[in-house]
């Protein structure tokens, strides 16, 4: 039976029943910023499972989950996936465990047609009524009905709902299990396989342990789909049923590798094509790799897939996105992936190519240290190195940690955790704030300070406190109307004032919901704790900024129009001269799509909305539609900012009463400040206008320095480029010429070892990336029966060691010779059984490392 045909028929069976069938939410979560994924079929029911929503009793649903607890088991197992679909079907308040149970033995007896007499359950120890209905309403026997503890069969999530399972496995055979006289369901082992839990939320779980019975009892159940897929096609292992069969087929076919050629290649196939599943939903759903949060996961399984293709399956290009559109061919019942194909094939492209270039450079240097460790016979890889490899090689502590395990090495974490600490530490001591010549106060010596700046910029308070430090001087008073930096706003400056005596704030800050006024007396005259002053904001200056904060949410949002809704904040900082925005996108926006963002804000500038501020619970704001941002924290009321119909967000900054206040808006630079992340610099009102006049003078700079007039800037532009590409043209044909004389040279200095044509030569004054250019054509041109090693010196020794196919297979291994040629240099290098290259450090030793090379080449051929 077909996985599709399977999913139709649960959906359809359930929906016969009186539930109501409910379409897959996206993996990214809609309307809770505390999750990175949908993980579980009951996730985006947890509304009716928390009793927020009751226009629901019964429901079902085939829902789109990811998981990656157990990634480092994906691929080594025939069941564990970063994807999967989850077949589950709940009910609020409405039945129990008796209708839970009957319906699903009838939906696996009489629509699945499994055997009865292949059946197992398994309940908690202390649910007697669950056993009872299986045997006594359905006629399960005793003896196939097991009891057990908490960690199978008692779902809870700590404090809270919580309820015993009962679990439904099927005997694949004692042939595939552990052959122990003792083993049932329960066992680690593969013969008795868990294909659907039945979850009874019965309790609500004290603090202690306390368990109270609920008034209004629930049903969770969960069933792999792809599991039971495969129990229906009678196969043991996922990767080979019909949802993945395709997927696999496609990377065998791009990498030239078979499932079942070896243990590690079925491996690497199996992490390649579930991972790929993987991205394509998650990335189609408005996903995006980035550093943090949900974008590590995605990055995180991307370079995985990349790595055990690089790895295992001699893929040194990019390749993992000729997989996508296969993916959306076989998951066609999913037409998003489908219509987001281009979109998810750019992104993973993009992704892989930067990898590659970070994964040889670390995974050569990592095999550098593993061969040490062995010599040394040591088994453990220091936290310094593995930071030395996340931090200089930018290689992750986990494929580091991966890799390590594959070479029964460990990893010294913890002290890799500390030299991480020392790291974040010193970034620390480079970030100052005007705060650090204070760090004796004790916020909890004082009230909150009353914020009153949303509604005026100037206010009368109490004095609670003048701290002086250094050159700098802190005032805290009872109530402010300067705004404290946060949420990417700059804090607030101007004066405060008792009499003559006038202090200048240079910056507000915040700790603990005490506002610290930070800056220098004007003058002599001072005040001290108790006065009562006045405190006046700087006008412009704050107007300034909150023109630019209006601006960031209009930005937001036409970057979500124009790019996609996978756009997401990623920081920000707003100030009275400019605006700094950044935010989730994979690659570098177009000329095109700037002037469309720019023109869109401005649109919405002349439009003149007015822009409405309103508070409410976070509940409530979420389902208004406001924008919250993920790993955010809120309090339990938000304020929200509207500017008309366009933009809603959640935002606790300061902002202009009307669009058009902001007058006109320009970009000023886009650019990229990390893997995944983009940066818009804008300027609103007068400094647009400076924009302006600046772009003015350097037009009328570089006519000069051109000698035309401005008008045939771009006419003399391109005449100059053009006899720029003429000269390069010119240069290249000479360089080619020149390489061709090279090739023959080094030819010409073949000889014969062992029945080989073996090239043994120095090409100083080039590149290894021309010497491998070199010795692809040498190799390429004679077919077989051919090595060629070259090596160059300068600042330090290179080498490149090019073996023909058929002496690969003879057992020579061209990442093995290359590290004993480069150790006479003082180096050492690595690479792939046909291509290795490595540097030295001693120049003077290259022709005594060509001598070294010969012999072993002597020995490695005539062995």
């Amino acid at each position: 039976m077909k996985t599709a045909t399977i999913r139709q028929k649960f959906l359809d069976f359930f929906g016969k029943n009186n539930h109501k069938v409910e379409k897959s939410a996206p993996l990214i979560p809609q309307d809770d910023p505390t999750i990175l994924f949908i993980s579980a079929g009951m996730a985006p029911f947890k509304p009716y499972f928390l009793g927020l929503k009751k226009d629901l009793t019964r429901a079902a649903s085939c829902q789109k989950c990811f998981r990656t607890t157990d990634i480092e088991n994906v691929g080594y197992t025939a069941r564990h996936h970063t994807f999967f679909e989850m077949l589950g079907n709940f009910s609020f308040g409405d039945y129990f465990k008796k209708e839970a149970i009957a319906m699903a033995w009838e939906f696996i007896i009489k629509e699945m047609g499994l055997p009865k007499d292949k059946l197992y359950v398994s309940v908690h120890h202390s649910d007697d009524e669950a056993l009872e209905i299986w045997h006594n309403d359905i006629g399960v026997p005793r003896d196939r009905i097991v009891k057990l503890g908490d960690k199978d069969n008692f779902w809870t999530i700590g404090i809270g709902p919580s309820g015993p399972c009962s679990e439904i496995y099927i005997d694949q055979g004692p042939e595939i299990g552990c052959k122990s006289p003792n083993c049932a369901p329960g066992c680690d082992c593969a013969r008795y396989l868990e294909f659907w839990n039945l979850v009874f939320t019965q309790y609500d779980r004290a603090e202690d342990g306390t368990l109270t019975p609920l008034e209004r009892k629930n049903i969770d159940t969960g069933m792999g789909l792809e599991r039971l897929a495969s129990i229906m096609q009678g196969k043991f292992d996922n990767f080979e049923n019909d949802v993945f069969v395709g997927i696999v087929n496609k990377v065998e076919t791009i990498t030239g590798h078979r499932f079942n050629e070896s243990d590690k290649i079925r491996t690497a196939l199996k992490v390649v094509s579930d991972h790929v599943r993987a991205l394509s939903f998650a990335l189609a759903d408005g996903g995006l790799p980035g550093n943090e949060g949900r974008g590590y996961v995605l990055r995180k399984i991307l370079r995985r897939a990349s790595r055990f293709g690089y790895s295992y399956l001699g893929q040194e290009k990019p390749f993992l996105h000729q997989i996508v559109p296969t993916v959306a061919e076989v998951m066609c019942d999913y037409p998003e992936v489908k219509e987001n194909a281009d979109h998810v094939i750019r992104i993973v492209r993009n992704e892989e190519e930067r990898f590659l270039q970070t994964l040889k450079t670390g995974s050569d240097k990592l095999a550098e240290y593993v061969d040490q460790l062995k010599s040394a016979k040591k088994n453990t890889l220091s936290g310094e190195r593995a930071f030395l490899l996340h931090d200089t090689y930018g290689f992750p502590l986990d494929l580091t940690r991966e890799i390590c395990k594959e070479e029964k090495i460990e990893v010294d974490e913890a002290a890799f955790n500390v030299e991480l600490e020392k790291q974040r530490e010193r970034g620390r001591a480079n970030v100052v704030s005007a705060f650090v010549n204070f760090q004796a106060i004790n916020p909890g010596d004082y009230k909150p300070t009353v914020f009153t700046g949303y509604q005026t910029m100037n206010d009368t308070a109490n004095v609670l406190d003048v701290v002086s430090a250094k050159d700098q001087v802190l005032v805290i008073t009872d109530k402010t109307p300067f705004y404290a930096e946060s949420g990417g706003q700059i804090g607030d400056k101007g004066q405060i004032s008792s009499g003559s005596a006038v202090f200048v704030v240079d910056t507000t800050e915040s700790t603990e919901g005490v506002y610290l006024h930070i800056g220098h007396w004007q003058g002599s005259q001072t005040f001290a704790k108790g006065a009562q002053v006045q405190m006046q904001v700087d006008v412009p200056s704050r107007r300034a900024t909150m023109r630019n904060h209006t601006a960031t949410h209009l930005l937001h949002k036409a970057l979500q129009q124009v790019l996609g809704d996978h756009v997401k904040q990623a920081g920000s900082q707003v100030s009275p001269d400019r605006l700094r925005f950044d935010f989730t996108h994979f690659e570098g926006i177009s000329a095109a799509d700037l002037e469309k963002i720019e023109t869109l804000v401005n649109q919405q500038i002349l439009a003149a909305h007015n822009v409405h501020v309103d508070e409410k619970s976070y509940e409530e704001a979420v389902k208004t539609g406001a924008m919250a941002l993920f790993g955010e924290k809120y309090g339990d009321r938000v304020r929200i900012i509207s500017v008309g119909n366009y933009s809603k967000e959640l935002c606790g900054g300061t902002h202009i009463g009307n669009s058009a206040e902001i007058g006109l808006f320009s970009i000023a630079s886009e650019s990229s400040i990390a893997a995944g992340v983009r940066r818009i610099e804008a300027v609103t009102g007068e400094s647009s206008l400076d924009v302006l006049h600046d772009l003015r003078h350097h037009e009328r700079d570089l006519a000069q320095i051109l000698e035309c007039d401005q008008k045939s800037l771009h006419q003399k532009a391109e005449k100059i480029m053009h006899e720029l590409r003429e000269m390069r043209r010119e240069l290249d044909r000479l360089r080619k010429s020149d390489a061709h004389g090279r090739i023959e040279k080094v030819r010409a200095s073949a000889r014969q070892i062992g029945g080989m044509s073996v090239i043994l030569s120095r090409t100083d004054g080039l590149s290894v990336d021309e010497m491998k250019e070199i010795s692809d054509e040498l190799v390429g041109n004679a077919g077989e029966k051919t090595l060629v090693l070259l090596a160059c010196g300068g600042d330090k020794a290179g080498f490149v060691l090019k073996l023909s196919g058929d002496l690969v297979k003879k057992g020579l291994h061209a990442g093995k010779l290359i590290k004993d040629v480069a150790k006479v240099a003082g180096g050492s290098g690595g690479g792939r059984p046909d291509m290795a290259t490595a540097g030295g450090k001693d120049v003077e030793k290259i022709d005594q490392a060509l001598s070294e090379a010969e012999k072993l080449i002597t020995q490695a051929l005539n062995g």
